[in-house]
């Protein structure tokens, strides 16, 4: 059978095997009927499980609504905000009485452009918009901790206003489960020190134990990341929640879920698992996966999204074959350092635990993967580059089936995972 994987602004052409493939494992695509308005403006009027958020808040009322940052553009907040501060003025609380937090977590400070662009011209001039630091002592307030541990310590505003109004846009996420939802609380507008205690969940108790397996994308029950956020997150008692879902081929709004903070999230979730999971019946000796092609490809860094995914669907001990132009390189120096400063995989745990990073566990976790399985990648990156991070540097398909075949023989299973980053074998537990 003849199969095209994108790979930059091109494809590669694959000739395979027909008996072999077991899978082609592909997400369903996203409704396109509505405009972007309609699907707003019915979720605010019906939301779920609450009333409408002009009959919450009263006038007189100081309403904080908490937005991502730079990096989570991408959720259109600049599209949603203006009919969340009409909704509020709908049920009289005026723009005077109402504040912007950008979610910044443990990133930097944005500029007044950056609010521009990430909130909009209009809202802008209607309200203020204000940057979460993580370590401006002064601007933190303790709220207690979660049975996990984790000191909970979060941005003052929100503890000091009377309405709290999360935001943010839901996709598989390899610590929280889902995206949006409590992310906006944990860590958005938290602490670095409750940020990291929160995110060393990640790892198994004990030293040399590894990362917990429960610990995964589309996995929110049983998982500890998940729940601690949660939990972290309740205790700044958000009255309202308004989440998107985006259709990665044009960028538009293709859902909106709003209403309380857990059961509107968790419609949202099941919406995106409807179309993005995808169920396996058997792993594959091989699993050829794409990144989608540009921009999803544009860096190695992104290309984690990738692996992850392609490993759930690999036989142990199996073959990935990851397609990722990375025309820009490896695209961060730390995720590429957690390869090169290390000696093992071990001695990358240890650092970890007492220096977590988000783009270090991808690095750790990607190199585990590697050391367990052969990743052979196709790419423009050096062949040096490659080897540095525990790959196999290939040129073209046919030498990577042939790298392939003469490991796993005539009797190879194969699956495709045409569009890797965005498709996930998920656990499916809310």
């Amino acid at each position: 059978m003849k199969a095209d994987f994108l790979y930059g602004d091109h494809s590669l052409a694959f000739d395979l095997p027909e008996e072999q493939v077991i899978a082609v494992l592909e997400a369903k695509p996203l409704p396109t009927g509505k405009s972007e308005e309609k699907l707003i403006r019915e979720a605010l009027a019906k939301p779920i499980g609450s009333p409408r958020l002009s009959e919450l808040v009263s006038m007189g009322e100081k309403v904080v609504i908490v937005i991502g940052d730079m990096t989570r553009q991408w959720v259109r907040h600049d599209r949603f905000l203006p009919f969340l501060l009409n909704e509020l003025n709908r049920g009289g609380v005026t723009d005077q009485d109402i504040a912007v937090i950008s979610a910044t977590g443990d990133h930097r400070e944005q500029t007044p452009e950056e609010h521009s662009i990430l909130a909009g011209k209009e809202v802008c001039r209607r309200v203020k918009i204000h940057d979460h630091s993580s370590t401006a002592e002064d601007e933190l307030v303790y709220l207690g901790v979660t049975s996990f541990g984790t000191p909970v310590r979060i941005n003052r505003r929100i503890v000091e206003c009377d309405r709290v109004i999360v935001t943010g846009g839901i996709v598989y996420h390899f610590l929280a489960g889902w995206g949006g939802g409590k992310k906006a609380i944990i860590p958005g507008v938290s602490a670095r020190d409750t940020i990291m205690a929160n995110h060393s969940l990640a790892f198994l108790p004990g030293e040399g134990k590894g990362l917990n397996p429960a610990v995964s994308s589309g996995r929110m029950k049983g998982n500890p990341c998940s729940e601690d956020m949660v939990e972290g997150a309740l205790m700044a008692a958000p009255d309202f929640l308004l989440n998107t879902v985006i259709d990665e081929t044009n960028g538009r709004i293709a859902g909106v879920f709003a209403g309380d903070f857990i059961r509107a999230h968790e419609e949202g979730c099941r919406f995106v698992d409807s179309h993005f999971r995808v169920s396996i019946d058997k792993k594959a000796d091989l699993v050829i996966a794409s990144c989608g092609g540009y921009p999803k490809d544009i860096n190695f860094y992104q290309t984690y999204k990738t692996i992850y995914n392609a490993h759930k669907a690999l036989h142990p001990g199996g073959t990935i074959l990851l397609i990722s132009e990375s025309r820009e390189g490896v695209g961060s120096d730390p995720f590429f350092r957690m390869f090169t400063d290390f000696e093992d995989n071990r001695a990358r745990e240890n650092y970890l635990r007492k220096n977590y990073t988000i783009g270090g566990q991808m690095a750790y976790h990607s190199a585990v993967i590697a050391e367990e399985n052969d990743i052979l990648l196709i790419s423009d990156l050096p062949d040096d580059t490659v080897r540095v991070m525990g790959m196999i540097p290939v040129s073209a398909p046919s030498e990577a089936l042939n790298w392939a075949g003469k490991k796993h023989g005539e009797q190879m299973t194969i699956s495709l995972m045409p569009h890797g980053g965005s498709t996930c074998p998920a656990d499916q537990v809310y």
